[in-house]
C-alpha cells in the first residue's frame, strides 16, 4: 500500500484577511494539498455521548477530481484502481500539510469543487480493557472492497491495526470482553452469542444496521449508512470559499470530537464493558470529519 508518512495539521479555518474575496470557482490551480485539524470545536453529536479526539488520523483514498464548471473538463488527480493501491496519509505532525497532485499538473480551466472518494479513515483511540486503558490504532471501512474486488470489508466495519500496519481483526462482538480482542473471521464480529459456545451465531446484534439485512458493520448512524455513496464512499467539496491570493486549493478535515460513545460502564474509554444491548443496542459513531476548502 503506498504510504506517505508524518503528515502535518494546520489550524482549521479559513482566513479573511484583508482584501480577500467570495470565490465559487478557480481558474490558477497550482496544487492541491490535504490537511487536519484537531482543535476546532465541533457539535456532531445527535445524542449526548462520549467524546474523544484522536492522537493521530489516517486517511486512504482512492481519488481526488476536481471538477469543472461551464466548459471545463474534470481533472482527475489521481484514480486508484482497488484498496491495496490506494494513497495513505498519516497526520501525526503540526505543521507539514501534503499535496494530492502525485506529479501531476492540474490544466488552465474554471474548476469549482473537488472530489475524493475515501476507502477508510484510521486513528489510535483510547480502549478500556483490564489492564486499564489502551492505545489502539482503529480502522473504519467507508467503502465496500468486499463488493467490488472480493475483499473482506464492508462499510462500516471496524478493525484493530497493530504497530506493523497488519490488520489483527474486527472489532466488537462475541469473544470481547474484557479486553476487546480483534475477532477473526468477519461472520465472528458484531455478535453477542447467546449460547456462549463461541460461535457468533448473530443472536444479538449491538449496532443500528443489522449485518444479515445489508452486511454494513456497526457504524452509528443508521441514516449516513442507508444514504451513502455505494460501494466506495465519496464527498463532493464545493468551493465556496475565501480567496486569500494564493494558488494552492488546500481541503481541511476537521476531525475534532470526532469519535463518539455511550459510556455505560463509566471509564472514560469505550470497551467491552460499554456494549450491551439493554434498554436499547449501545450507540457508538464516527463522526466523518467536517471538510472544507480554502485557496492559499
Amino acid at each position: 500500500m503506498k504510504t506517505v508518512f508524518k503528515l502535518g495539521i494546520l489550524l482549521f479555518s479559513i482566513l479573511l484577511s484583508f482584501g480577500a474575496c467570495k470565490k465559487d470557482s478557480f481558474k490558477s490551480i497550482k496544487d492541491v494539498k490535504l490537511k487536519v485539524d484537531f482543535t476546532t470545536p465541533v457539535n456532531a453529536s445527535k445524542i449526548d455521548m462520549t467524546k474523544q479526539t484522536p492522537d493521530n488520523y489516517f486517511v486512504a483514498l482512492k481519488s481526488v477530481t476536481l471538477k469543472g464548471d461551464e466548459d471545463t473538463p474534470d481533472f482527475e488527480i489521481f484514480n486508484e484502481s482497488d484498496l491495496s493501491s490506494s494513497f495513505v496519509f498519516d497526520f501525526s505532525d503540526t505543521e507539514t500539510t501534503h499535496s494530492l497532485m502525485q506529479g501531476t499538473t492540474v490544466p488552465d480551466g474554471n474548476y469549482s469543487s473537488v472530489k475524493i472518494e475515501i476507502y477508510y479513515l484510521q486513528m489510535k483511540l483510547n480502549i478500556s480493557a483490564s489492564s486499564g486503558i489502551e492505545q489502539r490504532n482503529i480502522r473504519i471501512y467507508l467503502s465496500d472492497d468486499a463488493e467490488t474486488e472480493s475483499g473482506l470489508h464492508q462499510p462500516g466495519d471496524m478493525t484493530q491495526i497493530n504497530t506493523a500496519g497488519t490488520e489483527e481483526g474486527w472489532m466488537l462482538g462475541n469473544g470481547q470482553s474484557p479486553d476487546m480482542t480483534p475477532i477473526s473471521p468477519r461472520s465472528a464480529a458484531y455478535t453477542n452469542d447467546e449460547d456462549d459456545d463461541g460461535l457468533g451465531d448473530g443472536n444479538i446484534w449491538f449496532d443500528f444496521n443489522g449485518k444479515p439485512g445489508n452486511n454494513f458493520g456497526p457504524f452509528g448512524d443508521a441514516d449516513f449508512m442507508n444514504n451513502a455513496p455505494h460501494p466506495v464512499y465519496s464527498a463532493t467539496i464545493n468551493f465556496d470559499l475565501t480567496d486569500n491570493g494564493g494558488e494552492n486549493i488546500i481541503i481541511d478535515f476537521n476531525v475534532n470530537n470526532c469519535w463518539q460513545f455511550e459510556d455505560r460502564d463509566f471509564t472514560g474509554a469505550f470497551g467491552a464493558g460499554d456494549l450491551s444491548d439493554t434498554p436499547y443496542p449501545t450507540k457508538w459513531n464516527m463522526a466523518l470529519p467536517i471538510m472544507s476548502v480554502t485557496l492559499e
